[in-house]
């Protein structure tokens, strides 16, 4: 008792340190997934992953609210991405959108067909171009590359894209990644996340100052519970059509979206395969392959029955470090040089 009346704030730091540790433990399958991937809690105090996740603005409480951040405050961007902020209030769409024949929302995704692929229809399902009056001569093949292929190339995306630029050394020494835990398809031109001597800025500002010749986007998974195909695949044009006007030499891959295990699948009404693979038809419909060209690493690490190999996960939805190989590799032998 002594002891407590002549050291109050060391014991308080002590109670508040026990429970960071245990929110930590508590949080690290969920909200704190991303960070947990990144500390190794054995050679850093578990109460670690707070204070990473709290540096980003990521709170226990705020699990889903970077999510469903376009449900909560659709403010348009400059780029016009929400273009039509009542549409992301359809939380429940998705859920009827992909059904267990794998096609997406509404009527079997007609509208990717209609007014909404008008400005697409020069593409099959694959992403390959096809014949027609409007069609340009000129089209490219994959092929394969060499390391050095990446050294202006830039990659954006989510926290999938962190482990990429963290956990392969050819990638991180030459590429440029503009990625971020919980990064969206609805924030991310205009998320201040980059950094740059000045402080922090947009990928928007960061893509009007410097150039690329490739760029490789892989987003859509924090998102898959905002809106339905249609209106993902709307902002994720915008989102395109707004990158070729500033970078308009560069060649864009659009990767599909990667799938989850066969387990998380199972126990998730938004986060499960045929909601990933409803929009990746959706975005597919995006390349020309001229310019934009749609590429799908889930072959490389899918299992059999098309979920994302449990052996290459730590938790069902990201890759374990040594994974990422398979990625890379995918990478180097769907490249196009033109």
């Amino acid at each position: 008792m002594k002891f407590l009346k002549e050291c109050p704030i060391l014991i308080g730091i002590a109670l508040i340190a026990v429970v960071l540790t245990v929110i930590s433990f508590a949080c690290q399958g969920s909200v704190y997934a991303d960070y947990a991937q990144e500390t190794d809690i054995s050679k850093v105090p578990a109460l670690a992953l707070v204070f990473k996740a709290a540096r980003d603005e990521v709170f226990p409480w705020s699990g889903s609210a970077e999510k469903m951040a376009s449900v909560e405050d659709p403010e348009p961007s400059e780029t016009g991405v929400l273009e039509d902020p009542a549409a992301s209030a359809q939380e429940d769409s998705t859920d009827s959108g992909a059904q267990s024949d794998g096609t997406t929302d509404d009527q079997g995704a007609s509208w990717l067909y209609g007014d909404a692929g008008a400005a697409i229809s020069g593409n099959d399902i694959s992403g390959n171009a096809v014949s027609g009056d409007d069609a340009e001569p000129e089209t490219y093949e994959f092929t394969e590359v060499d390391d050095d292929y990446f050294t202006d190339a830039l990659f954006i995306g989510d926290s999938r894209t962190v482990g990429l630029s963290e956990y392969c050394e050819p990638l991180d020494e030459r590429a440029t990644f503009y990625s971020k835990v919980s990064l969206t398809i609805y924030t991310v031109m205009d998320k201040e996340f980059v950094k740059t001597d000045e402080g922090k800025i947009s990928v928007d500002a960061a893509l009007r100052e410097n150039q690329f010749s490739k760029i490789y986007i892989m987003l859509g998974l924090n998102e898959i519970g905002t809106g339905d195909t249609e209106y993902f695949f709307n902002a994720y044009k915008e989102v395109i059509d707004r990158i070729m006007e500033l970078q308009p030499d560069a060649i864009i891959y659009i990767q599909g979206i990667m799938h989850v295990t066969a387990e998380k699948a199972n126990g998730d009404k938004n986060f499960n395969n045929e909601k990933i693979n409803a929009r990746n038809e959706a975005i597919a419909q995006l390349a020309d392959q001229k310019k934009i060209f749609y590429i799908d690493m889930n072959e490389a690490v899918d299992d059999e029955d098309g979920n994302l190999d449990k052996s290459l996960s730590f938790d069902g939805v990201h890759l374990k470090a040594s994974s990422y190989e398979r990625w890379y590799e995918f990478l180097l032998h769907n490249a196009i040089v033109r």
